[in-house]
């Protein structure tokens, strides 16, 4: 069998109130803290200044926060580096409160700041514009985690297109949960961009 053309360079998860680096925690809090209130101290903690991130839906602010890890760790990012994400649920959580908005019946109002990120792929255009990509990108929607489909088209991309790297996986959004691992990708590194190495990253970490 021929040895694995790509190699997971870094990988960041998050889960359970807590925020690991290839395999090392970063933030750990309290399990009772707020999905939103995680989510800002881990940017406290980062010690960026971003003020948009303040704005953003919690879907975007979690792969800001892995994004922007990895890229500490494994980057900086090529500005051709290709964004391969999925999830389950899209952006569930901001097209309901723009749907409750709108047909509120006493007072039916449609706010920009929320319409404006009822796509999920509006996280990849928040990654591209904080660390300067100019990539292609494709977020799926499955009914869970799925490495033996995101694995072998990862592969294609890196094959036929002229990239060299890219960030890919799974965010998991819910109103009080995330369940996200992203991985960066490339040539180098010690871990084998596999199905079996993603699968065994994911699961020991639930």
């Amino acid at each position: 069998m021929d040895a694995p053309s790509y190699h997971i360079q870094s990988y960041c998860m998050i889960r359970d109130r807590t925020i690991a680096v290839n395999g090392t925690t970063f933030l750990k809090t309290n399990a009772d803290l707020t999905l939103a209130d995680f989510l800002k101290s881990a940017y406290r903690q980062l010690d960026i200044d971003y003020p948009k991130f303040h704005k953003m839906d919690s879907l975007c602010k979690a792969v800001l926060i892995a994004a922007e890890l990895m890229d500490r760790t494994s980057g900086p990012y090529a500005s051709d580096t290709a964004l391969i994400f999925s999830n389950r649920s899209s952006s569930y959580l901001s097209d309901n409160k723009h749907a409750t908005g709108i047909f509120d019946t006493e007072n039916p109002t449609a706010s920009p700041a929320t319409f404006v990120y009822t796509l999920p792929n509006i996280a990849l255009g928040e990654i591209s514009i904080r660390h300067q990509l100019h990539s292609e990108n494709v977020f799926f929607i499955f009914d869970r985690y799925l490495p033996e489909f995101l694995v072998p088209y990862t592969n294609a991309a890196l094959d036929d297109k002229p990239i060299k790297s890219a960030i890919g996986g799974w965010v998991e959004i819910g109103e009080h949960t995330c369940d996200l691992l992203l991985y960066h990708i490339g040539k180098s590194g010690d871990i084998p961009h596999t199905v079996a190495e993603l699968k065994r990253i994911y699961n020991e970490h639930e």
